[in-house]
């Protein structure tokens, strides 16, 4: 097993081996987690009721975002332990605001707790910091879909952090981290439910669909986008499906009493929880309007159906993408870049002709605005 005192080489050597001898034991997956969580603080959130829904990634899902609203309409708190995402985890979106702390102090994460009842930060270096350094080797070195590792990694924060009722959007896709095909993905589900157990957690996995895009909108601003659209009903019913959907894995993490208030929950609710979180975590509810105004103002570019057909769509296309261009800013927009941003027009499989407009984009970077089309154009197209 291995500690923090291990070196890079060492890590390495133990992936290798997890992936090669043990590659979905819920055992070790526990064992780890523990490590893991035990290289930091544990932090104690002093409530009965903790809650999350982490997710195994993937772009366009709202989940990580929505999800924490809908727990705290059931009565839970959620205490929400996060790593970057690309190219849009939940709290690469909540840094986009004006004032928003994505790392906070014990004392301040008890009062964000207790004002909204939901505090949502990154491990740093205060909670779970071998797990950060594993996955940033596990990325380096091609680790990132071993079960084992991945279980492991996911309860790690659970722990951490105090979180009981542990749920995970398993998104299943040819790229997904935890599940290329439905088999694959349920006995992973498994795994995750097994190695919960081991640790006195309740782990409640759901399969979701991760081949295609979950709702339209693409990038760390768009998806604070999508939210305003929701919290103002002018979301279309693309939107509006995800959002259910979210609601139904905010149900199956939480226990029975708190369902009937999440199936029940209004929008104007959900706002109400998600500014309040805003403001615990020093940012407000202007510092958001003003994101959204600005980032509707700039999405200004189009991409067009070049020729009619049915709309094809690659979703690992438009992720690679806009990782790149967030790779190419570097620091020059802070740790989490936002140069690039997609709203999809159309949905895959749709019957497009020629002209129609298929997305809008948001494009904040030093190439030449046509190079960016042509990347996404490549991932966006018809076929005959």
């Amino acid at each position: 097993m291995i500690s923090v005192q291990s070196s890079d080489a060492e890590v390495v050597a133990f992936l290798l081996t997890v992936k090669s001898d043990a590659p979905r034991d819920a055992q070790l997956a526990a064992e780890l987690a523990t490590v893991l969580a035990s290289s930091g603080r544990l932090f104690d959130p002093k409530a009965e009721r903790t809650a999350d829904v982490a997710s195994t990634g993937g772009p366009s899902s709202l989940s990580t975002l929505l999800c924490p609203l809908f727990l705290r309409a059931g009565g839970l708190v959620v205490p929400k332990l996060g790593v970057p995402g690309r190219p849009a985890g939940g709290i690469d979106c909540l840094a986009q605001l004006d004032g928003y702390r994505t790392a906070m102090s014990e004392p301040e994460l008890h009062a964000a707790l207790l004002d909204a009842g939901y505090a949502h930060f990154l491990a740093a270096q205060a909670y779970a910091p071998l797990d950060a350094r594993v996955f940033s080797l596990r990325q380096k070195h091609g680790f990132q879909e071993v079960p084992t590792l991945v279980a492991a990694s996911l309860l790690s924060k659970k722990l951490a952090v105090g979180v009981k009722l542990a749920g995970l959007d398993v998104r299943v896709a040819p790229h997904g981290n935890f599940g290329r095909s439905w088999d694959e993905a349920l006995d992973n589900a498994k795994l995750f439910t097994d190695s919960s157990a081991l640790l006195g957690l309740v782990g409640r996995p759901v399969l979701t669909d991760g081949t295609k895009p979950y709702q339209p909108y693409i990038g760390r601003a768009e998806a604070l986008l999508a939210l305003a659209a929701m919290f103002e009903s002018t979301d279309d019913a693309w939107l509006s499906e995800h959002v259910e959907l979210c609601r139904q894995l905010a149900t199956a993490a939480a226990p029975a009493a708190s369902r009937s208030a999440i199936e029940g929950a209004s929008r104007e609710e959900l706002k109400g929880w998600f500014v309040a979180n805003l403001r615990a975590q020093g940012s407000n509810l202007e510092a958001f309007e003003a994101l959204v105004a600005r980032t509707r103002a700039q999405h200004t570019l189009e991409v067009r159906a070049q020729r009619g057909g049915r709309l094809d769509m690659s979703l690992e296309g438009i992720r690679r993408t806009l990782v790149r261009y967030q790779s190419s800013m570097g620091s020059k927009q802070g740790d989490f870049p936002d140069p690039l941003g997609v709203i999809l027009k159309r949905k895959p499989g749709d019957w497009v002709e020629s002209g129609d407009l298929l997305a809008t984009v948001r494009a904040d970077v030093s190439a030449a605005h046509d190079n960016v089309l042509s990347d996404l154009g490549r991932s966006i197209s018809t076929t005959n």
